[in-house]
């Protein structure tokens, strides 16, 4: 059995699902160890994944100046020089041993332990970072321009399209290049990166040659790009959840507290409003629009204060439900529909239990999953939550609510997720790779 390595950095979006491979790969007798940010020790722990803190607690950098500006949209840089160079330091000890890395897109560093060590690297994403003409980085679901057809100006569009991922990996590198080069020098003994970084090499590394990324999304969702490279896979969403020693899904362990399931039992089912890990200036102004929106609706409300602590600064009238922790998993099939910020995860989960949701964005590919929720027919609308307004907001929690169409489609695709199981794929090409990889 293989020794592999997971690094990870960033909030719960960036922990559930690579934890959930970990799990399983651990169920097949695989050695495993995540090296993941502070903030995921005690999840993982509980889980009995061994687990090697890196610092930056994201929790902190989230909430820092530089922090806000990025929820804010603005092109800012959260991991400094100072803490990339800790990642590097922390992590390179960690890898001794290793046959296989795994790397979030947030930690492609990890190229340059994976070449040290001389182990084989697969990149596991959950959006769509493998260049291609079908839409530009963090611009999914396919566009117009994936459309069969020629002319000049849709060539010259999928061009400007496949452009976009080399640029973005072109700045990504520059901005990291002086602490990386070094850390090459000084800590790995390997010879400097041409300008262009690691996708400018004529000849990588045998080991390194094309690593496999797979997508962890379902590709019911979104089709595979034909003109993605043969190393690029769609693998479908991974959850985390328990199982059995044969790997079977069990249901979720929760018993909420009896005011929750009181507010639960006594009215109609409520909306989910929760923003996950995402941090806002103004949390109790965003709070006040969503609480107002749902009074103009006339609907019941879940409010999850999430790491921002998005709570109005007037008491919550009584159809508003103050709820700090609960499993998705649990309490997505008792709501109506949610309102979300369009994180990855948190739009997979409403998508496998079946439920509308409308996205508030923040930043990034937020807007993206917006869109797509759009596309799909399970949202009425995408907004942002710089110019959220309850009016609007309203509107579409009416939608979801009087027009079933919107809850038929949910359920529809909740019952093609059901044939998939995404943690089982993205292993078995996990495998695959290391059965390919063995001498």
């Amino acid at each position: 059995m293989a020794r592999i390595r997971l690094i990870s950095v960033g909030s719960r979006g960036d922990l559930q699902p690579y934890l959930a491979i970990l799990l399983e790969l651990q169920r097949r007798g695989h050695q495993v160890t995540m090296i993941g940010s502070v903030n995921f020790q005690a999840v993982a722990e509980a889980q009995a994944v061994p687990f090697v803190p890196l610092p930056g607690d994201f929790t902190k950098l989230l909430r820092s100046d530089q922090g806000l500006k990025l929820m804010q949209g603005k092109p800012v840089r959260l991991i400094s020089d100072a803490l990339l160079s800790e990642l590097l330091e922390t992590a390179h000890p960690a890898m001794e041993g290793t046959d296989l890395l795994l790397v979030s897109p947030l930690c492609l560093w990890g190229y340059h332990l994976a070449e040290a060590t001389g182990c084989r690297l697969v990149v596991l994403s959950p959006v769509p970072i493998m260049a291609t003409g079908d839409f530009p980085f963090l611009g999914f679901p396919a566009s117009p321009t994936s459309e069969t057809g020629g002319g000049l100006r849709r060539r010259l569009r999928r061009r400007l399209n496949r452009s976009s991922y080399r640029l973005v990996s072109l700045l990504k590198w520059r901005q990291d290049a002086r602490v990386i080069q070094a850390f090459r020098r000084e800590r790995l003994g390997l010879k400097p990166l041409p300008w262009g970084g690691a996708q400018s090499r004529r000849t990588p590394p045998a080991h390194l040659v094309d690593p496999p990324v797979l997508h962890l999304i379902s590709p019911q969702m979104l089709p595979r790009p034909a003109d993605w490279k043969a190393s690029a896979a769609l693998t479908g969403f991974c959850f985390l959840e328990p199982r059995s020693p044969e790997g079977a899904i069990l249901s979720t362990p929760y018993s909420p507290d009896q005011d929750l399931a009181d507010f639960l039992e006594n009215g109609p089912a409520p909306f989910y409003a929760g923003f996950g890990s995402m941090i806002t200036p103004d949390p109790e102004a965003l709070a006040s629009v969503v609480v107002e929106a749902a009074r103009q609706a006339g609907v019941r409300l879940l409010l999850s204060p999430g790491w921002g602590r998005v709570l109005p600064s007037a008491a919550l009238p009584t159809d508003v439900f103050l709820l700090e922790e609960c499993p998705h998993s649990w309490l997505f099939p008792r709501v109506q529909a949610a309102i979300h910020h369009g994180g990855a995860g948190t739009t997979a989960s409403t998508l496998r239990y079946g439920i509308p949701s409308t996205v508030v964005a923040f930043f990034a590919d937020q807007p993206a999953w917006g869109r797509m929720l759009e596309r799909l027919g399970v949202s009425p609308a995408t907004h942002r939550r710089k110019n959220l307004s309850a009016e609007d907001l309203a509107a579409s929690i009416r939608a979801l609510a009087s027009e079933p169409r919107f809850g038929q489609r949910a359920r529809e695709l909740q019952q093609c997720l059901a044939r998939e199981d995404g943690v089982a794929c993205t292993v078995a090409a996990i495998e695959a790779q290391l059965a390919g990889g063995r001498r």
